[in-house]
């Protein structure tokens, strides 16, 4: 017991030492991921560049998640509760699964830093404009060029994000092929519980909120009633000591 709570903490040391290069190394990928789906014009040199600082990426995140499989005193059970860390080793860095990779990449370095209900809320705000982003990003490299296109540029491809997201669809903006179809089926399932989870959080927030008002009312209901009790003794006590002081001066006057 003591060797296997050992190893958790050797592995929560080596998680807190890695968890902000980690954090540069996802936004470093999403940056590269953006760079290769903008820059429709690079040069086959750049693109092969720009792959190979991907596939580091993915190593990286490989040797993280190997070392900390190894520091963990319950090897499977660290799987069996990290299946984000472990689909960024699965998935492999091919161009098909870049959009999947870099969604998994930064949630999975996010919520490896989400504790508090506060960093929860960071969590969700984040991982929500980043499904935008990637949606938007991969839709453009989809659409991009295709007979018939509605997309001429990421300006677009982002308006079609934010009115899919949000269940407005104008229709103006709409796939024209199969992957790009595919990617709006990911960001409507996605959009939806991402919505459902942010009211869920800010509605919990709101009636935890309500209920420490309710709470410092009865708080303060109970003090006041407390002060209003001692305040009534207290001007009993005065009463009383006015009659009393009353009767002793009528006693010490002489009677007629």
């Amino acid at each position: 017991m003591a060797h296997t709570q050992s190893e958790f903490t050797r592995r929560e040391s080596w998680e807190r030492m890695t968890a902000v290069p980690m954090m540069v190394l996802a936004v470093l990928f999403l940056g590269v991921y953006a760079w290769q789906v903008l820059d429709t014009g690079a040069s086959p040199r750049l693109d092969s560049w720009l792959t190979r600082v991907d596939v580091a990426i993915w190593v990286t995140f490989a040797l993280d998640f190997v070392a900390r499989l190894w520091l963990s005193g319950n090897r499977w059970r660290f799987l069996r509760t990290h299946p984000v860390d472990l689909l960024i080793v699965v998935l492999p860095p091919f161009r098909p699964l870049r959009l999947l990779r870099a969604a998994v990449l930064v949630i999975g370095t996010l919520n490896r830093n989400t504790t508090t209900r506060a960093r929860l809320a960071v969590f969700v705000g984040a991982s929500s404009i980043l499904v935008l982003v990637l949606c938007s990003l991969a839709f453009f490299d989809a659409e991009y060029g295709a007979v018939d296109s509605k997309i001429h540029n990421f300006g677009d491809a982002l308006w079609w994000s934010m009115v899919s997201v949000t269940t407005v669809g104008y229709g103006d903006v709409y796939p024209v092929t199969t992957e790009g179809r595919l990617i709006s089926l990911i960001l409507m399932t996605l959009g939806i519980g991402l919505i459902s989870f942010a009211i869920g959080t800010t509605t919990s927030w709101v009636m935890d909120q309500l209920k420490n008002v309710e709470a410092n009312v009865e708080s303060t209901d109970r003090e006041i009633t407390v002060l209003v009790t001692e305040i009534r003794a207290l001007r009993d006590e005065v009463a009383a000591l006015r009659s009393a002081t009353a009767a002793s001066k009528a006693a010490d006057v002489p009677g007629e």
